[in-house]
């Protein structure tokens, strides 16, 4: 199977259990959940940032292929997290027997200005001890409990930002979250120059001269869309070129796009132009 990218029917998730607790505004889901055939890890919120901390359980296979950001195949280890941004789409395919995880939700409005870092597999002890504190407590619901639920949710959530935000400049540094004609006419060639190398958004931020939350918004004030999926038309339409006027096989073209695997190129040009790279090909 290939990573999920509307291609396909999602698989069925089989959760064996979960709980849920809500503190300091942020929502902790913790569950459990049967992966023992080759399954879907999807997720997308508009309006929440969510952090995933792998708690137990052992994996044979998984993949990974976050909108913006890191990539690829890496196996979780205990207190492992996976940072998704919100606006950001994550999709990930898993195989083991049994995963326990943690999924914490922070709306969008606790961190202000800035946004989350996107990250795969950061290790990070003491995220995943605060959320096994968390879990300790949590069916309980005398005074103690709940003051110890919210001292740790605190912490977490001031451990989050500081450590995974990017940090707040100076207003006048944002320029109103604008991008002049010079900064767009700068970032495009950036980009179209660098297809073929990992791209991030903070590079990206440095060439405005903006935070990453400010960059990101006045981005898709400028553009009309964000910027992976410009960066991603990019890639497709350079790929579309050199399909239909250079004798380079569709492997080698994915690489030189930037794709990390052929499959994940082939999936992304099936959705944007609706057929496979071969297909396309020969369509000439």
């Amino acid at each position: 199977m290939k990573l999920w990218n509307d291609d396909r029917p999602l698989t069925r998730r089989v959760v064996l259990g979960e709980r849920a607790v809500t503190t300091r505004g942020m929502s902790l889901r913790f569950a459990t959940e049967q992966i023992d055939t080759t399954t879907d890890w999807c997720c997308f919120d508009g309006s929440r940032h969510l952090v995933f901390v792998h708690r137990a359980g052992r994996l044979r296979s998984m993949e990974t292929d976050l909108d913006w950001g890191p990539s690829g195949r890496a196996l979780p280890s205990v207190g492992d997290m996976w940072v998704v941004p919100a606006g950001d789409k994550c999709a990930s395919l898993v195989e083991g027997d049994t995963a326990e995880y943690c999924e914490i939700a922070i709306p969008d409005h606790l961190l202000g200005e800035t946004t989350l870092i996107p990250r795969v597999k950061h290790h990070d002890p003491l995220v995943h001890q605060m959320v096994e504190r968390i879990y300790d407590v949590a069916e309980r619901d005398d005074a103690l409990a709940r003051l110890l639920t919210e001292s740790i949710g605190e912490t977490l959530r001031l451990l989050i930002t500081d450590n995974y935000a990017e940090a707040v400049q100076r207003r006048t540094e944002y320029r109103a979250n604008i991008l002049d004609s010079a900064t767009r006419a700068r970032i495009v060639e950036f980009l179209e120059d660098s297809m073929d190398s990992e791209i991030s958004l903070e590079t990206l931020a440095r060439h405005a001269k903006m935070s990453v939350g400010g960059f990101i918004k006045a981005f898709r004030a400028a553009f009309h869309t964000t910027p992976y999926q410009y960066l991603l038309d990019l890639r497709i339409d350079r790929a579309k070129t050199l399909l239909l006027n250079t004798p380079r096989t569709v492997t080698e073209i994915s690489a030189i796009v930037g794709f990390s695997t052929p499959n994940h190129f082939a999936t992304a040009f099936r959705h944007r132009v609706g057929v496979s790279p071969s297909t396309y090909r020969n369509l000439r």
